[in-house]
């Protein structure tokens, strides 16, 4: 298949569907660093990557979070909806258990917050209204 081909209908590939792409041609530019259809189709890969999560980003307060992605110990948020530089991040520090919930800090620019969240949702709001009051 040709290589435009592909990057032409990436826009219709499943999430699932460019992760197994994107692994497929790491594990070949593992091989062959220069090959240049895997490295170009590589860099159409992660730019679909960037779209999704700025088409996804949904506003809170004054802030546009990305979408979560479980694959990610992180989740950003931006001053506007186009914004490419993150001011706020919340982190999945530990795995939810029976004992163990609340797993999400927030960092507000340099400034982290003091507690500790067991849901993004929640981690989100309360890193806007930091933010706000930043």
């Amino acid at each position: 298949m040709n290589i435009q081909k592909i990057i032409s209908e990436l826009s219709q590939d499943t999430q699932k569907s460019l992760k197994d792409r994107l692994a497929n041609v790491d594990r070949l530019l593992l091989r062959d660093p220069k090959h240049s259809s895997a490295l170009e189709l590589k860099s159409a890969i992660d730019a679909e990557f960037v779209r999704r999560k700025i088409a996804g980003r949904k506003k809170i307060g004054l802030l546009w979070w990305e979408p979560r992605d479980r694959g990610f110990p992180t989740t950003h948020a931006y001053e506007t909806k186009d914004s490419v530089v993150p001011v706020a991040t919340i982190f999945k520090n530990n795995t939810h258990t029976a004992t163990r919930k609340d797993v999400y800090s927030v960092r507000v620019g340099e400034h982290e917050l003091p507690e500790l969240f067991s849901e993004v949702e929640v981690a989100r709001q309360a890193g806007s209204e930091a933010w706000e009051q930043h």
